[in-house]
């Protein structure tokens, strides 16, 4: 078992916006192999590995539901640090990527995209709230 915390993640090539740190959850990991990020674990969780799938971790909390983290096929990783930002601080959407932008309280369909990256805002300050890959 090991605590640890995200690092920093570079931007890959052809990102000209530098977003701030993205956070660094203090979680317990107990997969192998670890996963590339934890930015999408909540603070004090467990990551386990799926039992069934490889590259699918399963984070937990005591009183919190499982989160299932896809790996990061869509980048969300590069963007976290747009998290707490207003929605037209993100750069213009690559030409390969593939975005879904939706308020909070918006109705999506639950369609896994992995490779889509979906960012979350607030309906009424229109400030980001979250940004996955799932």
């Amino acid at each position: 078992m090991t605590m640890v915390a995200a690092s920093g993640v570079a931007l890959s090539q052809g990102t000209t916006t530098t977003p701030a740190q993205q956070s660094e959850p203090k979680v317990i990991v107990e997969a192998d192999p670890l996963p590339p990020f934890t930015y999408w674990a909540p603070e004090n969780s467990t990551i386990r590995n799926h039992p069934r799938l490889p590259g699918v971790w399963i984070t937990e909390t005591a009183d919190g539901p499982r989160i299932y983290y896809f790996g990061d096929r869509c980048r969300a990783s590069e963007f976290q640090g747009f998290i707490g930002k207003q929605l037209d601080a993100l750069p213009e959407r690559p030409a390969d990527a593939t975005w879904r932008m939706t308020c909070s309280i918006c109705a999506v369909t639950s369609n896994l995209g992995r490779e889509r990256m979906n960012v979350f805002y607030d309906d009424d300050s229109r400030e980001i709230i979250s940004i996955s890959c799932e």
